[in-house]
């Protein structure tokens, strides 16, 4: 194999899973964020695609790839062969091939593979993201959040998928003259034919205009940077030169969601991440979202979950626990 095939991105956390001796203590400090596998946490390179086969981590780790998430960087996941239990966030799927998982950046995710599973993990810089969506407004609600779907094989075999997914592994194995185009057109044909097995979405997503969804979209990237300092929709608003009238009005045709209901729904996704993945209190959990009062926290997780943050790890860890 290629020596840049061998740098591998998948996190080798050796993060022990619950037990029944106490499941706190055996979680992380904190969720790992990785760049490439064995580098430190950096800005990756705005143009970065790396895309690997399957095995060439997992046969390594026993097939097994436990939590973790990158902070800059999509994945793309192609299931050929065999089967895969997908961890992303408060999700589990089980998919058997051919399948198909999308990862955003900032998601927590983990995969239990079958053994000898045939496929190829495909990542690619946020900036990188940015762009393709602009040239395909329909993409942009597939790469935003998690994504596993088995995909109907006489529907794929329509497409040059596969095809694809080798060319663009062929390709990165490569030093050649025009190899970063070579790819950035590969992946973004890939991600044209992912996008044919998904129209659905893409039907809704059109009938949105364009100056409403990127103002969501820069919306969604303030929110990203800013939510733990929970600043008043004023704010946003000014950062996005913009009326808050005109940001709920856009947030609500694209989402169905206010702004605020946005924040909120991001400030409860990390607070579960932390409670599930690390060995935070509630209290210090609390801190590091940007509140004040631990009890309001408290209060805020109940009203939306219907639970305390102290009964959802406890039932998470149970739900860990009782999993074959």
């Amino acid at each position: 194999m290629d020596g840049a095939l061998r740098n591998l991105y998948f996190s080798a956390m050796r993060t022990a899973r619950p037990s029944s001796g106490g499941e706190a203590s055996s979680r992380p400090a904190s969720v790992p964020a990785f760049y490439l596998y064995g580098e430190s946490l950096q800005p990756p390179d705005e143009r970065l695609i790396h895309i690997e086969t399957i095995a060439a981590r997992s046969r390594l780790h026993d097939w097994i790839i436990r939590p973790h998430r990158h902070r800059d960087l999509h994945q793309l996941l192609l299931i050929e062969r065999g089967r895969v239990e997908a961890r992303l966030d408060e999700r589990t799927a089980p998919l058997r091939a051919p399948a198909v998982i999308l990862v955003p950046p900032g998601a927590v995710h983990s995969f239990r593979f079958q053994p000898e599973t045939v496929g190829v993990v495909v990542s690619f810089a946020s900036t990188l993201a940015e762009e393709l969506r602009a040239a395909s407004p329909g993409l942009a609600e597939h790469l935003e959040k998690c994504n596993a779907l088995v995909l109907d094989r006489a529907a794929l075999r329509q497409t040059d998928l596969r095809a694809l997914a080798a060319m663009l592994l062929r390709e990165f194995g490569r030093s050649a003259p025009g190899r970063r185009l070579a790819l950035r057109g590969t992946l973004a044909a890939l991600l044209a034919n992912l996008q044919r097995l998904l129209p659905d979405m893409a039907d809704t997503v059109a009938t949105v205009s364009s100056r409403d969804r990127e103002l969501v979209a820069r919306f969604r990237e303030q929110t990203e940077r800013r939510f733990r300092q929970h600043p008043a929709l004023t704010e946003y608003a000014a950062l996005l030169r913009t009326s808050e009238s005109r940001l709920r009005r856009a947030c609500l045709a694209v989402t169905g969601q206010s702004p605020v209901e946005l924040v909120h729904l991001r400030l409860l996704l990390e607070a579960e991440r932390q409670l599930r993945y690390t060995s935070m209190s509630v209290t210090q959990v609390a801190y590091h979202l940007g509140f004040q009062d631990p009890a309001y926290f408290s209060r805020f997780f109940a009203r939306r979950t219907g639970v305390s943050p102290r009964a959802f790890r406890h039932g998470d860890a149970r739900t860990i626990l009782e999993r074959p």
